[in-house]
């Protein structure tokens, strides 16, 4: 995995017109540093590490809301983009169908229902 300084991270929000399909990977201790982002495009989402899956337009934001409510041993790794809204939507599912048809569930925090329908 690698690192990305807060500047980096920062930069790649900017004016941002894409969007983010992305993991959380739960470490194995806190991670000290709220601004860490992972990208990993290649990422194995079946390696035991994925407990939820997701999409945003700003990673920071999300990252920072996630830790607040998944724990502060959950790191963030965008593991692939989008040009539009409608491709990260599908995109996002896709990702968690494939999940779910390998593993036969979703991502431990991920929820699913027909809440809404």
């Amino acid at each position: 995995m690698k690192g990305y300084t807060y500047m980096e991270n920062v930069k790649l929000c900017t004016f941002n017109d894409k969007g983010f399909i992305y993991r959380l990977i739960e470490m194995d201790e806190d991670v000290p540093e709220w601004a860490a982002i992972d990208i990993y495009f290649n990422a194995d989402l079946n390696d035991g590490l994925t407990q939820y899956i997701g999409m945003t337009s700003n990673p920071l934001k999300r990252s920072h809301a996630h830790r607040a409510s998944k724990g502060k041993n959950m790191m963030m790794q965008i593991i692939e983009s989008a040009g539009c809204a409608t491709e990260a939507h599908f995109l996002e599912c896709k990702a968690i169908w494939d999940y779910k048809q390998k593993n036969g569930e979703i991502p431990t925090l991920n929820k699913s229902g027909w809440g809404g329908a």
